[in-house]
């Protein structure tokens, strides 16, 4: 825990004893000139906050008093001296600029969100700050005596206008960047930072008020406020502290409280941030996971959602055992599972590179992962081994992008502790829009068991590409399935051949789609262990049932899939993710607008 500890030193007696008593006190006109005077030295700016080597203040003022008294504007005449542990970097660099622990920590969650947005590395470990004060006015204010800037007010509500989620979040950032995070004493002031294991190396004297001594210690930060760099100021041998300064010269020195500028706001736009920050982050699949018993454990990447994940790395045997996310700050969260008889794999990201699409095969327990990024990559399908179960469950939200997961592990006999379910969080403040987001998946039909997964997604990408040929053997059963796609480039017209997903039994039979043609339907009929059935229709009104010949079994299920209702201007193209084996196993359309 980070701590300090202040002293007011005897030198303090020399400017005045009395300094601070009651009879002393200033009136109200003097009050009112010390307050002017603050005013001209950025009291009321906005600082941002969200760069860890230290605050920066803004250009213009983010806040005005309205308070019916005149603010507390005290003159004082000391000497403090001060240590102050920190126990991050970013808080040691704040403290060196004179912010009290307190004031480091008022962070609202919009500005922890810029903050984490930055992706910089926030070491741990153990810095002490000794700073010698020389105040020599204090100013202590409530928020409830100030009020925004009617410009800053003006500007959030034309943020909250923005059309969309995402548009709605990069304004507001905008915003707060431009006029701060957050919203004083005066004088003078000699900061000197270092770790605190050099810090215990030092001799115990009182040095630390001489500039010229503490400038040769090479590991350490000196900062000084307020105290002209010439021979006669006094900072090279410490006769600073009894010097007068002019007030025009006094600076910021120490700032024990601050206030998130959002809190300035009206009430009603507060409850309007609220409400968007509210919608940053969402959860699919939306299912419940509990309940929870005794022999499960939970991993939340809660605390980890406002970084972005640079890569994931999946432990995968027939089973998910363990699953890592990487972020780009430095930062790792496990999903900690029994780490043996698998592989490690790893599936790592570039730059403006984010996770859109999660799918994840599994029954009770997690048996397969493939991850597709915005820039229409695909992972390999992680686990598995052969023996996909269950049918696959698409996760994504649109318009936001995977930060971590919500996931339970639990003990499965001797194979220790694997995933067992398995949410993702999804960030809508990252991008503006995912391409693809606006596709629609089919149900799953066919076997709940056994077949290797593909996903044509691997050849289609982000791209345009339309379905041009579909060419299936069959018999009593679709042994298998494949595409050929064409797409109009620059160089001409391209076409693209999927490998052939499935058996080689049975009839080949074809099905070539004219210029401008698109499958709109599909039909068919399927068990419990394969498609025996599939028709395609297209927007020409064309129906295709050549490609079928029909099981014995009285059991099959249908499969009705038209594509999903759309404006009439538009078609709608389709793509499949399966299951194969011998034979087409499962099928899962994805119907795309064009």
């Amino acid at each position: 825990m980070s701590h300090s500890e202040t002293k007011r030193t005897d030198k303090s007696n020399q400017q005045d004893d009395n300094s601070n008593s009651p009879s002393n006190s200033p009136g109200r006109g003097e009050y009112k000139e010390n307050f002017k005077r603050l005013q001209s030295t950025e009291c009321l700016h906005g600082f941002r906050v969200d760069n860890i080597d230290g605050p920066e203040c803004t250009t213009r003022p983010v806040a005005k008093f309205v308070g019916i008294k005149p603010p507390f504007v005290q003159e004082v005449h000391d000497i403090l001296t001060e240590a102050v542990t920190a126990r991050t970097e970013r808080e040691a660099n704040y403290v060196h600029h004179g912010w009290s622990i307190g004031a480091i920590a008022t962070l609202s969650p919009w500005t922890m969100s810029r903050i984490a947005a930055n992706n910089q590395p926030n070491p741990k470990g153990a810095w002490v700050t000794r700073r010698t004060l020389v105040p020599r006015l204090s100013l202590r204010l409530s928020v409830n005596e100030l009020a925004p800037v009617p410009e800053f007010e003006d500007a959030v509500k034309e943020a909250l206008k923005e059309p969309t989620i995402f548009g709605q979040f990069r304004a507001v950032y905008r915003v707060l960047h431009e006029w701060g995070d957050m919203a004083i004493d005066m004088g003078t002031s000699l900061a000197f930072t270092d770790l605190e294991t050099n810090m215990l190396q030092l001799p115990d004297q009182d040095s630390y008020h001489n500039a010229y001594y503490l400038s040769n210690i090479r590991t350490a930060r000196l900062t000084g406020q307020g105290i002209p760099e010439d021979a006669e100021s006094g900072w090279y041998d410490g006769t600073w502290l009894i010097k007068q300064v002019p007030p025009p010269q006094w600076r910021k020195i120490r700032i024990s409280a601050v206030a998130p500028t959002v809190n300035l706001l009206s009430a009603e736009i507060q409850s309007q941030l609220s409400q968007l920050y509210a919608k940053r982050l969402s959860y699919v699949p939306s299912h419940t996971i509990g309940p929870i018993d005794s022999s499960s454990r939970t991993h939340d990447d809660i605390d980890h959602a406002s970084h972005e994940v640079s890569g994931i790395i999946v432990y995968a045997t027939d089973f998910i055992r363990s699953l890592t996310f990487i972020y780009k700050n430095g930062t790792r969260s496990k999903h900690q599972g029994t780490d043996s008889y698998g592989a490690e794999h790893e599936f790592m990201l570039t730059d403006g590179e984010f996770i859109a699409e999660m799918l994840i095969w599994g029954d009770d327990w997690i048996r397969g992962l493939q991850f597709v990024t915005n820039f229409g990559r695909c992972s390999p399908h992680f686990g598995g081994g052969g023996t996909v179960e269950h049918t696959p469950t698409i996760a994504r939200s649109k318009g936001g992008v995977l930060v971590g997961t919500f996931t339970v592990i639990k003990q499965f006999g001797r194979q220790g502790f694997i995933i067992h379910k398995i949410q993702g969080i999804w960030r809508h403040d990252l991008v503006d829009k995912i391409p693809k987001q606006d596709d629609v998946f089919s149900d799953y039909y066919g076997a709940k068991i056994g077949g290797l997964p593909f996903n044509d997604r691997v050849i289609v990408k982000n791209s345009d590409m339309a379905i041009s040929k579909i060419e299936i053997r069959c018999d009593t059963v679709v042994n298998s399935i494949q595409f050929t796609y064409i797409e109009n480039t620059d160089k001409g017209v391209v076409e693209t051949r999927t490998v052939s997903h499935g058996g080689f039994g049975g009839e080949e039979k074809r099905f070539v789609l004219e210029p401008g043609e698109h499958v709109i339907s599909v039909s068919g009929r399927y068990d419990d262990e394969r498609v025996t059935q599939l028709c395609f229709v297209t927007n020409r009104g064309k129906y295709h049932d050549e490609l079928v010949m029909f099981s014995v079994k009285e059991y099959q299920s249908r499969i009705a899939n038209p594509s999903p209702i759309c404006p009439p201007e538009t078609s709608m193209e389709n793509r499949c993710v399966c299951n194969i084996d011998k034979y087409l196993n499962a099928v899962m359309f994805i119907w795309t607008p064009l």
